[in-house]
């Protein structure tokens, strides 16, 4: 059967998924556009599966060829440098499993768009081969159905993980499917009518159920609408439960971290570790100890975590700064630069010190798949990061000026630093000469918004900190002291899970909810930042690190441990400046506070709070002590052996030769199983078979018989222990036919001429002839001249 609309519908489907792939993969940095690379990937695919079927080959011959020539492909593709022209070396396939490692993290994690890396272009290389094989396998073995919706399926899987609007696309697979179906219909109903319809001396014609395939597809789709609606809610609006989720990899300097941005009111089970996360030479105008390393910062909260809702990216080239000169800091900076390079962090935003002013690497694909978060300046990656991938970052870190955060609107000294003033032999607050030029937050309203519900009594304790207080600067202040020197607020990892203890209100003012007052920096930062906006004052949570430790070789680490997050605050007449309520006792992440020359605790009207904590809850649990700091694995070059040796075979070259063995052994063993198989059909009373294998072998040695010969005169110029065979391949094809019955007195006479006929033809010709003729691809190509059987 020819099947002309199911081939056109079929190559639709594959153009239609190669298409909504375009919206989860960026543009190659370089080499082949991917699009080029999966186009050809599924015409290999076709292409080779119909020269399989064209030879005859059987199921499991064809999936092994498609198989090894995948493989092939898919080495060349992912490790291209470890391979000897196009043949794997030993150590391609831990290089090809690495990359697919990488790949499937990427494609489990990655937020879409992502960078087209080669272990994921592989991976799709396999899906788009498969693809145009089972077209083509389904279109010439009678079935249409699975040819031509394997690429809906796929582009289905796209469609989920693409979760940009798509409406139009969505008409448009719609359609494609529709016309699908109607496609096979039409070629099974053309196939069955006229001349072809099913009658005597035919072979019954199959004939389509559409109601079956209808109903089935109704069944589907109602199961699919009611599923995604019941199982809607339970999926959260991070993707991820846990804020610090581990990797599949082992854990230790060859673990793999990542951080899930989104930081609330949750019990996240953290556990931090020593597991180094990347290490970084910094130079420039602050010491190692002063530079925090952020993520990105968390600008939404919706009543249990923040989150950054649709953050606004923009490509290097595509924007004239880092972070938009609105929201840029305004008092003094120090510049800084960083080479970062990474261990086992993965991670789709890069480490960075705020405010990044320039960055450069030497992997064009890294360069290529940076965006830049314009309202914080934050460095994403369009994949995740990876071992060994390193960076060049410059940025100017804010150096908050007290002399001008401390006065008020009018140029004077505000109430807490005239206090001060007054009261400390050693501290003394400057008026201005003019008052501070104040600069209004863009979009101040995004940064100030909170969801209804949470409850009043969070605001009257928030406005109890600042009451009194008349700049934002000593609200930050005061809300800052109030988690770190009230004495009301514990630090522990050790939480329980439960959860009354993931409601802010619940957690700030019920004694009996679980974990009370008691958390990690993540709780922390989230109250600190809500009740700076109930109070008015612009907040954003942020996801960093804090300063790691100076190595031997003056380099820096940061490790799991190192992970934090903190509150930044607008300040009118600044900028951005970092709060840290979070009472750690290691002091790694020092207070706002702590640069000024007094005790401000004596100057807030604090609320300290002796609390009374329920019998069962968790005693306060100190930070362990930093262990020793771990030295990096050494990268020791290796040193040749002294004395006469052997001299050393390249570690490709046996790997290489038994793929060349396998070459040279492959037609071989395709005509050796032709053989077989038409000798098996020859015992089963197929004549033919016989015939069209000594022809074949004929056509090998270079003898192609004529195509106007007849199979007697054939034998008669071949030899004459032919001229059995060929009588009986005669009277076979153009005799009376037999119905069911052969004569096994003829197929014993056609298998003794096959046998001597090739036995002397063994000393007719040379062993170099009869050697070359394994490999001439003659009898494999499809044969015009044999006799066709009349119908019978």
């Amino acid at each position: 059967m020819v099947y002309r609309f199911s081939w056109i519908a079929g190559a639709a489907g594959i153009l239609l998924a190669l298409g909504r792939l375009e919206r989860l993969l960026l543009s190659s940095a370089e080499g082949l556009p991917w699009e080029v690379v999966l186009l050809a990937a599924a015409l290999l695919g076709g292409a080779l599966t119909w020269a399989g079927l064209a030879y005859r080959l059987s199921l499991p011959a064809l999936a092994a060829l498609n198989l090894a020539a995948l493989l092939l492909t898919v080495v060349r593709l992912a490790a291209p440098a470890t391979t000897w022209f196009i043949l794997p070396s030993p150590s391609s396939f831990p290089a090809l499993g690495t990359e697919l490692a990488y790949a499937l993290e990427l494609a489990r994690t990655g937020v879409a768009p992502v960078l087209p890396v080669a272990g994921l272009v592989a991976m799709l290389a396999v899906l788009f081969w498969s693809l145009g094989a089972l077209l083509c396998w389904g279109l010439q073995r009678e079935h249409p159905y699975a040819a031509v919706l394997a690429p809906l399926v796929a582009y289905l899987q796209f469609a989920t993980m693409d979760r940009r609007h798509s409406s139009a696309w969505t008409v448009a697979f719609v359609l494609l499917l529709g016309i699908s179906l109607l496609a096979v219909a039409a070629d099974r109903r053309r196939h069955g009518s006229g001349l072809l319809t099913t009658g005597p001396g035919r072979a019954a014609v199959g004939r389509t159920r559409p109601a079956v395939a209808v109903g089935t597809m109704a069944l589907v789709v109602v199961i699919a609408l009611t599923g995604t609606a019941a199982l809607a809610r339970a999926v959260p609006r991070s993707g991820l439960l846990d804020w610090r989720v581990p990797s599949a990899l082992a854990g230790g300097y060859y673990g793999s971290i990542s951080f899930n941005p989104f930081v609330g009111i949750r019990q996240q089970l953290v556990s931090p570790t020593d597991t180094a996360l990347f290490v970084a030479e910094i130079r420039g105008e602050l010491s190692y100890d002063r530079v925090y390393f952020r993520l990105l910062s968390l600008e939404s909260f919706d009543g249990t975590q923040w989150y950054t809702a649709r953050p606004r990216v923009a490509r290097l080239e595509e924007t004239a700064w880092f972070e938009a000169p609105a929201v840029s800091f305004r008092g003094p900076t120090a510049a800084v630069e960083q080479t970062v390079t990474i261990l086992a962090l993965q991670q789709d935003w890069l480490p960075a010190a705020y405010s990044p002013v320039g960055f450069a690497a030497d992997n064009r694909a890294a360069a290529s798949g940076l965006r830049i978060k314009v309202d914080d300046g934050s460095l994403h990656f369009a994949a995740l990061t990876y071992r060994g991938m390193t960076y060049r970052v410059e940025s100017r870190l804010p150096v908050p000026d007290l002399a001008v955060l401390t006065l008020g609107a009018d140029g004077l000294p505000s109430r807490v630093f005239a206090d001060a003033s007054a009261a400390e032999d050693g501290y003394t607050a400057v008026a201005a000469i003019s008052p501070p030029v104040a600069v209004e937050l863009p979009d101040r309203a995004r940064y100030l918004a909170l969801p209804p519900g949470i409850d009043g009594g969070v605001l009257g304790l928030a406005r109890r900190q600042v009451r009194g207080l008349g700049t934002d600067f000593e609200r930050g202040l005061a809300l800052e002291a109030f988690f770190r020197d009230s004495g009301a607020f514990r630090y522990s990892t050790q939480v329980d899970p439960g959860h009354a203890a993931t409601d802010l209100a619940d957690w700030l003012l019920d004694p009996l909810s679980p974990n009370y007052r008691t958390g990690y920096c993540e709780q922390f930062a989230t109250a600190m930042a809500v009740m700076a906006r109930q109070v008015g004052v612009p907040s954003r949570v942020v996801l960093g690190f804090t300063p790691g430790r100076l190595l031997d070789d003056g380099r820096v680490v940061v490790r799991d441990r190192n992970a934090h997050a903190w509150v930044e605050l607008w300040m009118p007449t600044q900028g951005w400046v970092r709060f840290d309520p979070t009472p750690r006792g290691d002091g790694v992440n020092p207070a706002a506070s702590d640069e000024l020359p007094f005790d401000l605790a004596a100057y807030l009207d604090l609320e300290v709070v002796v609390p009374t904590w329920p019998p069962g809850t968790n005693p306060t649990v100190p930070l362990p002590e930093d262990d020793p700091v771990l030295p990096l694995p050494p990268v020791s070059p290796t040193e040749p052996a002294g004395g006469w040796q052997l001299p050393s075979l390249p570690a490709w070259l046996p790997l290489t030769l038994a793929g060349l063995v396998a070459a040279f052994a492959f037609l071989p063993s395709v005509k050796w199983s032709r053989r077989r198989r038409r000798l098996r059909a020859l015992s089963m009373g197929d004549i033919s078979a016989a015939w069209r294998e000594m022809v074949d072998r004929l056509a090998d040695l270079g003898d192609d018989p004529p195509l106007s010969a007849t199979p007697l005169e054939v034998a008669r110029t071949t030899d004459p222990a032919l001229l059995p065979l060929a009588r009986a391949y005669a009277e076979s094809a153009y005799g009376p036919p037999r119905g069911r019955s052969f004569d096994l007195g003829q197929v014993a006479a056609a298998a003794t001429s096959l046998r001597d006929t090739e036995g002397r033809l063994g000393g007719r010709y040379s062993p170099l002839r009869r050697v070359a003729a394994w490999y001439r691809l003659k009898s494999l190509t499809p044969r015009r001249w044999t006799p066709r059987r009349r119908p019978r």
